[in-house]
């Protein structure tokens, strides 16, 4: 009997006609409710950020644009918050890879692009990790990507404010020469918080005279009124 990746119980999926040929769930009827996106709140049609009563427009996409030409679009799978939140900390830092699963990427989303281009990780990470949390998702949904990009060494992000990040140098280079011009790219990362990660991406690619560049992330976070 199949078991939930999230907590370890038994799924009971009936067997009929409609699910005959299909593969059986990974995540439990008590699980799935609380990996949640909430398409009612009213968001950024851009970065999906939820809105506070006093925007009118995104103040995060205004404050990036005094900086950096915006990604087209973001898409994502879930709010980052609750279980969500506590799964990514598991999966990345105590490297339970079986949560992987819950992240089922948009096939309709990816087969639209020329490139998919997951943000990098840095050496020192991936050797006390032992993997890359973004490209083991796509390695085991057979996804066919290119890493052109290397990072330097950075602190931690989810310790800075944002505009602490914001004073940071672009950490990212670009490793290999392919030919960009006119193309539509997908960058690939786990989560959205202030976007700055992303623009510093995009950033090496606009100059090359990309088409345009869409973003998918496994979450989208808050930036929790840091500033």
């Amino acid at each position: 009997m199949k078991k939930c990746v999230i907590c370890q119980n038994s799924i009971n999926e009936e067997i009929n006609l409609l699910n005959l040929f299909s593969s059986t769930s990974t995540i439990c009827k008590n699980c799935e409710p609380q990996l949640t996106f909430n398409l009612n709140d009213r968001r950024c049609k851009r970065c999906l950020k939820v809105l506070s009563s006093e925007e009118n427009e995104c103040l995060d996409c205004l404050w990036l644009s005094n900086r950096y030409q915006l990604i087209n679009q973001l898409y994502t799978i879930y709010d980052y918050q609750g279980l969500i939140k506590e799964l990514m900390h598991q999966y990345k830092f105590m490297g339970d890879v079986a949560i992987a699963q819950i992240v089922q990427l948009p096939k309709n989303i990816l087969k639209q692009y020329d490139y998919i281009i997951p943000a990098p990780i840095h050496p020192n990470k991936l050797a006390t990790r032992t993997f890359d949390h973004v490209t083991f998702v796509l390695d085991i949904q057979n996804v066919n990507y290119i890493q052109i990009f290397e990072t330097e060494l950075r602190q931690k992000q989810s310790d800075l404010t944002k505009k602490q990040r914001s004073l940071q140098l672009n950490p990212f280079r670009i490793n290999q020469e392919i030919e960009l011009e006119n193309k539509c790219i997908l960058l690939v990362d786990d989560i959205y918080t202030t976007g700055l990660t992303i623009h510093q991406l995009a950033e090496l690619l606009f100059i090359r005279k990309i088409r345009k560049i869409d973003t998918l992330t496994f979450a989208r976070g808050g930036n929790n009124g840091k500033i």
